[in-house]
């Protein structure tokens, strides 16, 4: 009984200090990994923060910034399938890189980010800004950063991480528009991205 009655409160009190740290740590852990996205106006500025899951939850009722960088290889455009989890136009045809921008991220910085997960064997892809404008539908709300990178070799296309990845002239873009088959920011980026290809493959070959 003298056991019970001085050493369990002494255990307890113990276990309780414990497990109170582990809860800790498990608390500071998932903080760690919360993703924060910035709300925005249609000019760009930053006027308030969101978490990324939230992001995705409330729909269109903020403005997040998402980059999207767009391949070009010898006058072709580089499409592939987007992911499943994608909320918006799950498994349609798009360019390959989007992300939204992180709080207190420039764009620099995301760009880089983007293009170093997906060619992290990579260190001289640049991508080249192209156009700002605003994106709004019934699922999502945002300002979108279009970036265009020019890739002769076309080797370091064949990724695991394109399903479905292949060039694209834009001949046979311009079949399947309007189609419902390629994605919805890509049916609004089609002319800035034929005028960038028209462009550079004229003075290529001059």
């Amino acid at each position: 009984m003298w056991v019970y009655f001085n050493l369990l409160p002494g255990l307890i009190f113990l276990f309780s200090i414990l497990l109170n740290q582990v809860v800790i740590n498990f608390f500071n852990s998932m903080m760690a990994c919360l993703e924060y996205v910035p709300i925005v106006n249609e000019r760009g500025d930053v006027i308030g923060k969101s978490l990324k899951v939230e992001a995705i939850s409330y729909k269109n009722t903020y403005i997040n910034p998402v980059i999207r960088i767009a391949v070009v290889s010898n006058g072709r455009l580089f499409l592939c399938n987007r992911s499943q989890e994608c909320i918006l136009d799950k498994g349609k045809t798009d360019i390959p890189m989007e992300c939204y921008l992180r709080y207190r991220e420039t764009l620099k910085e995301g760009v880089a980010r983007v293009v170093g997960h997906v060619f992290p064997n990579l260190t001289d892809i640049e991508p080249t800004f192209s156009i700002m404008y605003h994106f709004e539908n019934e699922i999502t709300n945002r300002l979108i950063y279009l970036f265009v990178v020019n890739m002769d070799d076309e080797s370091v296309l064949c990724n695991p991480r394109f399903k479905n990845g292949k060039l694209w002239t834009l001949q046979q873009m311009e079949q399947n528009l309007k189609e419902n088959f390629f994605c919805e920011c890509l049916e609004v980026e089609y002319e800035y991205l034929k005028d960038i290809i028209y462009t550079t493959e004229k003075y290529k070959g001059s």
